[in-house]
């Protein structure tokens, strides 16, 4: 009888770690994808599409399938010294969501990280 009654708790709890646990690991993924982008772009020269590339190779590492990368201002590489540049990167929640509970559905996580132009 405990059984019965403490097992749907426990599944729940395990399940919900694990959701916990992935959306962690996203966000996480996100931010250093976020900050290798930006020192990148940051550096002298045209940069930008290596900036990219190297964000994507991250993603692509931690698995992450579904995002988007923006570079504000978005023509970073003709900015000068001492110009902020923004990098933005968001992926849905959803990208690592795994089990039967999807605590996560239709939520996002988003990072940006501004850093200034060398």
């Amino acid at each position: 009888m405990e059984a019965a009654v403490t097992l749907p708790l426990l599944v729940l709890l395990v399940f919900g770690s694990i959701e916990l646990a992935n959306a962690v690991f996203l966000k996480q993924s996100i931010n250093i994808a976020a900050y290798e982008a930006a020192r990148i772009v940051t550096r002298p020269g045209d940069n930008e599409a290596q900036a990219r590339v190297r964000a994507q190779e991250i993603l692509a590492a931690r698995k992450v399938g579904t995002y988007t990368i923006t570079f504000d201002p978005s023509n970073a590489s003709q900015r000068g010294a001492g110009d902020a540049v923004k990098v933005t990167i968001t992926a849905p929640s959803s990208n690592l969501s795994y089990g039967p509970l999807r605590f996560m559905a239709g939520k996002s996580s988003h990072a940006t990280v501004t850093m200034v132009k060398l």
